[in-house]
């Protein structure tokens, strides 16, 4: 019997000016770091997930995690066969912003929102 594995859809959050943040943040990144991150993403297209350490289940919130690589970080929401980039920043501590986690948050429920329209 052939099982294919199940592909995922790599969603960036779009703003209501039509904005990717995740996607503007990577085109300002070291081609290193680019190319890293954007096999990362790869990665999540075939797995929907990543091992750590580079990735994670954010702790406290359903349906949150993050690609890491470096100090770079990626929030997305994962929902079925879909993860939504949501968030994309340069980590400066060890604790997470509460910030980029509220936006990240935030932009998962405007897409969700969206889509039950």
């Amino acid at each position: 019997m052939n099982v294919e594995k199940q592909k995922f859809k790599v969603i960036f959050f779009k703003t209501l000016r039509d904005d990717e943040p995740v996607r503007e943040y990577l085109q300002l990144l070291s081609d290193e770091d680019k190319s890293a991150l954007i096999g990362l993403l790869h990665d999540l297209m075939e797995f929907g997930r990543l091992p750590y350490p580079h990735g994670r289940k954010m702790s406290g919130y359903k349906d949150l995690y993050e690609v890491r690589y470096k100090k770079h970080r990626i929030l997305y929401g994962s929902f079925e066969c879909v993860c939504l980039l949501a968030n994309a920043f340069s980590k400066k501590s060890q604790k997470t912003p509460i910030h980029e986690i509220e936006l990240a948050l935030r932009r998962v429920k405007t897409w969700q929102t969206a889509q039950k329209k």
